[in-house]
């Protein structure tokens, strides 16, 4: 075992029993961990809308929320999707997986509107430049078709889960923000589609264009995204590998 990281067999191992832990935990502590998680992205959301002009900052400073919920601690959705090792080592129940990873999808969402709250109620989105850019990005998610949004949450998911990997490779604090970073920033960079952060740029956006509806949201973005997302995240990145280092 290298002192500076695990191997990528090694971490498949840690992220196992990590996936175990996950399904031990109280609903309680979930839900807690669950809606910081959402609000930790949703505040990378806010660095991105706040450096929109410049592409390269804004996928740059978007990975701030991950590397907050590896360091600090928060259970995400897309991350959580990892957890698939863990089933398919027969370590954890379809049951108790699905059931924990709707529960941190609840808690994503609520952080989230946490999140749209506490930034509408403090006045940040008095300024035009971004209530006019949200509705805008807003917009533009919506309008994919649903195999559209659900293949960008394919490769989105692809690339935060990696992402969740690399930063548990390492066994430093470096390690962890490096990994969190450039493939969170890639997939930014890229313009793929997150649940999480589209938790928090949709509700906002109807805040501001009431032809945006929690029923259009859910039906031309949410459920494809976190659809494409489970497939990238939860299927495709877990199963190959699982057959690389467990087969």
């Amino acid at each position: 075992m290298s002192n500076a990281c695990f191997t990528p067999k090694e971490t498949s191992e840690v992220l196992i029993t990590s996936a175990q832990n996950k399904v031990a935990m109280t609903t309680r502590k979930r839900l807690i961990m669950s809606i910081m998680a959402g609000l930790y992205i949703s505040l990378g959301a806010q660095g991105f809308m706040a450096s929109y002009d410049n592409p390269f900052i804004r996928a740059a400073v978007f990975p701030v929320g991950l590397m907050l919920i590896v360091l600090v601690g928060g259970e995400l959705f897309t991350g959580n999707c990892l957890m698939t090792f863990a089933y398919l080592q027969k370590k954890i129940t379809l049951k108790d997986y699905m059931s924990s990873l709707m529960q941190v999808l609840i808690g994503n969402f609520l952080g989230a509107l946490l999140a749209v709250a506490l930034l509408y109620a403090g006045g940040v989105y008095n300024n035009t430049f971004l209530s006019e850019t949200i509705v805008k990005i807003a917009n533009s998610k919506l309008s994919l078709t649903f195999m559209e949004a659900m293949y960008k949450g394919i490769l989105c998911n692809i690339l935060v889960a990696l992402g969740v990997w690399f930063a548990t490779t390492a066994k430093d604090t470096t390690g962890k923000i490096l990994g969190c970073w450039f493939p969170i920033m890639l997939f930014v960079l890229s313009g793929y589609e997150h649940v999480v952060a589209n938790m928090f740029y949709l509700p906002m956006a109807a805040i501001f264009d009431h032809s945006i509806t929690l029923s259009k949201i859910f039906a031309a973005n949410f459920i494809p995204v976190a659809i494409g997302n489970f497939i990238g995240g939860g299927i495709f990145v877990p199963v190959m590998y699982f057959r690389v280092y467990h087969k």
